[in-house]
């Protein structure tokens, strides 16, 4: 039985991205980890683009990455030579799709971890006897405040994630302007002032990524965390929820655009806002208690648990 060891994700120039956050609720729930080993940043370029040979595999220890497939070839280095991976992977869209089931082939890769279900499911047809688990994607809740009350907050409007890619100026250009006199934020310098302006924001807007970037995602729709994070700082949601997350949560926590009239909707909602504090508290209630990533990785080590490998990890 092999011992299960993460590797903590590359930061760059210092900062932190989402892959830590699973990363650190291993390592918190008392995971083993082992020593990383990136290559300086002058050979950054070739860990990204080439691959060494498989030297010799552990017969007692396995890696558990956390990847993309943009990046899978640099985000397991140099682990694939020397030990069986597990790779945990957001972000595997249709143009990923044929490298990934490559690298899983090259790499006789025998159990991974998908945030999509949809890929989750293709990857399980086309590797049938593979150990494969969708595991939703989650968020550090402790990171987000509640904020005020909606009627007390002074941001009218925020369009989360989509910086230059505004939905509504984007698709809805001849009424933007009747929403002139809102303040909609776009992007923030830090962390911290990108929370703050959602902790004052009463209504942001977002979508799944396929139905603003469908060249990129094709029809792979899932739940990212721009959901928790509009959830847990208790501003009212509209545009469209992924099914994933209303399978996950049980309800709908999204008000679903009108199409026909979202600026009018938008300014209906404004109107009424206080009306609306029951949903935003119960969203952040509900994401407290399922958006975690602990409780996730507690689910993934009885998974992998169960696929025979060892987790040091108290279930």
């Amino acid at each position: 039985m092999k011992l299960i060891k993460a590797i903590v994700p590359y930061t760059y120039k210092g900062g932190i991205n989402f892959k830590h956050q699973p990363y650190e609720a291993w390592e918190n729930l008392g995971g083993e980890i082992a020593y990383p080993h990136y290559p300086h940043r002058i050979f950054h370029g070739i860990a990204y683009r080439y691959e060494l040979p498989a030297l010799w595999k552990s017969c007692k220890e396995v890696r558990l990455r956390f990847v993309q497939p943009v990046s899978i070839k640099f985000d397991t280095f140099p682990d694939y030579m020397f030990y069986e991976i597990i790779p945990f992977i957001w972000d595997c869209w249709p143009k990923y799709y044929e490298q990934t089931c490559r690298w899983l082939q090259r790499h006789q890769v025998r159990t991974a971890i998908f945030t999509s279900s949809q890929t989750a499911e293709r990857m399980q047809e086309r590797f049938p006897k593979m150990n494969i688990m969708f595991c939703p994607e989650g968020i550090n809740t402790i990171e987000y405040h509640e904020g005020k009350a909606l009627e007390t907050r002074t941001n009218k409007l925020y369009e989360i994630g989509q910086g230059n890619r505004c939905f509504l100026k984007t698709h809805y250009a001849k009424d933007y302007e009747r929403l002139s006199e809102l303040p909609i934020k776009g992007l923030l310098p830090t962390k911290q002032s990108y929370i703050d302006a959602l902790c004052n924001a009463q209504i942001t807007v977002t979508f799944p990524r396929c139905d603003l970037m469908p060249e990129e995602t094709g029809d792979i729709e899932t739940l990212t965390q721009r959901y928790w994070e509009a959830m847990l700082t208790r501003s009212v949601i509209v545009g469209r929820a992924p099914k994933e997350l209303t399978d996950l949560i049980g309800y709908n926590p999204v008000i679903d655009i009108d199409r026909r009239d979202p600026i009018g909707q938008i300014e209906d909602i404004l109107a009424h806002i206080r009306d609306y504090q029951p949903l935003v508290d119960k969203n952040r209630q509900v994401a407290l208690e399922k958006g975690g990533w602990e409780m996730r990785m507690k689910k993934v080590v009885r998974w992998l648990t169960s696929c025979g490998y060892e987790c040091s990890i108290i279930q």
